[in-house]
């Protein structure tokens, strides 16, 4: 199917597969995706929104995204930045094209913004205990130490001969 999914979906989804009523009040913005899986036509041009209002370990920052069709606008809180990809030419997000599709910006940002309204979102708070000098060291340490040695670990796992500790199946193998 050419229809946009989001994790949202997945809860409908399970309530319609197994035969039970669909609660929207619990999943205000999913969908059962059950059409989908029987082969009938989704909607296609549905937009799908998220919010992320905090920092993640994996290098998430705080930011709210609308993806319209193969547009894709994300919002950066902490600076208020956007930008806009053509996910149908560019899925890997490489390039920005934000300057060069404004009223599409405005549109998307319109939209997001109502989106934001409609379910409440929180929006991030500045931290009163930051304290930039400690974020800066922190940064540091991440970049000459942290992330070498997972970088290092990484690529241990494209070795030829990589085994994972306990082998491949010992710690999965049922005992009798």
């Amino acid at each position: 199917t050419e229809a946009p999914a989001i994790g949202m979906d997945l809860y409908p989804t399970l309530l319609d597969v197994a035969g039970l009523p669909l609660r929207p009040q619990q999943h205000v913005d999913g969908i059962s995706l059950k059409p989908a899986l029987l082969g009938e036509t989704m909607p296609a041009d549905r937009p799908l929104f998220w919010h992320y209002p905090h920092y993640g370990n994996q290098g998430g920052e705080p930011s709210s995204v609308v993806r319209q069709g193969t547009w894709k606008l994300i919002r950066y809180h902490e600076d208020d930045r956007l930008e806009l990809y053509d996910l149908a030419s560019d899925v890997g997000e490489q390039n920005d094209v934000a300057a060069d599709h404004t009223d599409l910006v405005a549109e998307l940002s319109q939209q997001l913004d109502a989106w934001l309204a409609d379910v409440d979102a929180v929006p991030p708070s500045p931290n009163p205990r930051y304290d930039a000098e400690q974020a800066a060291a922190e940064r540091q340490r991440i970049i000459e130490k942290q992330m070498p040695a997972l970088e290092k670990a990484h690529a241990h796992f494209l070795d030829a001969d990589f085994v994972p500790r306990g082998g491949w199946w010992d710690q999965q193998r049922p005992k009798d």
